[in-house]
């Protein structure tokens, strides 16, 4: 697995990042993709293992998960299709501020739904195939995180782990709007019913959220692969006792095929440190802002 490394230890920014993915012990192909993308110099890691360091300025980078859904129809190749599309869109428009960045990473995820949905209207073998999409973007300490679909993004800090993104999923919905109460949710026998992916249909609606990065934060993305067989106690715990990204993707993938492993599971690991953010205040959690929900059509007549 290769690590990229600057020797300038004198740099204001440091970025470790570490992916992984596995088939699983019951699947006999991975419908999972990620992507690491270094926007600011056009670079992409994937979708084999990758690790990165950076520890220079700029500082503009997208990582994202990607989980395929559709059964025989090839959602493997949705989930890559959408990892590239995200990569591609991000990397032309080259976004140079957090509001532009918004904007791009918005019309990026937007494409990636069109593009999912047309392979699917022109291939029979890709019919209903879909994914998910859970896309982490970084200019200066601004982090973003778009959501659609029960992929799941989570930041540590101060070894309390605290999830950032929101499912969208019909359990979700009902818990959220007191139908069904927290303690019915592990029983709850349409768990795996998702509200939104990309390819599926014309109308998506994308969450867009934000947090500001603090010193030594760490951020996870993930498939339900990890989020469905382990606590998040355990996850906490794995990341504070693995501050190198590598190790903890490993160990992460490690503790999810012992519990098991009945799907694929995917992670991306990522830590923040240096003189550029702000350390944390005392125990604060992160406090996330949600921005907006928005439709692949809205986004079209903009």
């Amino acid at each position: 697995m290769p690590v990229y490394r600057s020797s300038a230890a004198e740099r204001a920014a440091s970025v470790a990042m570490a992916a992984r993915t596995d088939v699983g012990l019951s699947r006999d192909h991975n419908e999972d993709a990620f992507l690491i993308s270094d926007l600011a110099r056009g670079l992409a890691h994937g979708p084999a293992a990758a690790v990165q360091s950076l520890a220079e300025p700029p500082l503009a980078l997208a990582l994202g998960v990607y989980d395929g859904s559709g059964g025989a129809s090839s959602p493997d190749a949705a989930s890559r299709l959408a990892a590239r599309t995200v990569h591609a869109a991000l990397t032309r428009a080259a976004p140079r501020s957090s509001d532009a960045l918004e904007r791009s990473l918005l019309d990026a995820i937007a494409a990636a739904g069109r593009a999912v949905l047309d392979n699917a209207r022109r291939s029979p073998e890709h019919r209903s195939s879909g994914t998910t999409a859970t896309v982490a973007a970084l200019c200066d300490e601004r982090l973003l995180i778009a959501q659609v679909g029960d992929s799941r993004a989570y930041l540590l800090r101060g070894g309390a782990l605290t999830q950032i993104s929101r499912d969208q999923t019909l359990l979700q919905s009902l818990l959220e709007s007191g139908k069904l109460q927290p303690e019915e949710a592990a029983t709850f026998e349409h768990r795996g019913v998702m509200l939104q992916a990309l390819g599926l249909r014309e109308q998506l609606r994308i969450a867009l959220s934000a947090v500001e990065l603090r010193r030594e934060d760490t951020l996870l993305l993930c498939t339900d692969g990890l989020s469905d067989l382990i606590h998040d106690q355990h996850i906490a715990a794995t990341l504070d006792a693995h501050p190198d990204p590598a190790a903890a993707s490993s160990a992460l993938i490690e503790a999810a095929l012992a519990a098991g492993g009945h799907d694929n599971v995917t992670v991306v690991v990522a830590r923040f440190d240096g003189p550029w953010l702000a350390p944390p205040a005392g125990d604060s959690a992160p406090q996330v802002v949600e921005i907006a929900k928005f439709s692949e059509a809205s986004i079209r007549r903009s």
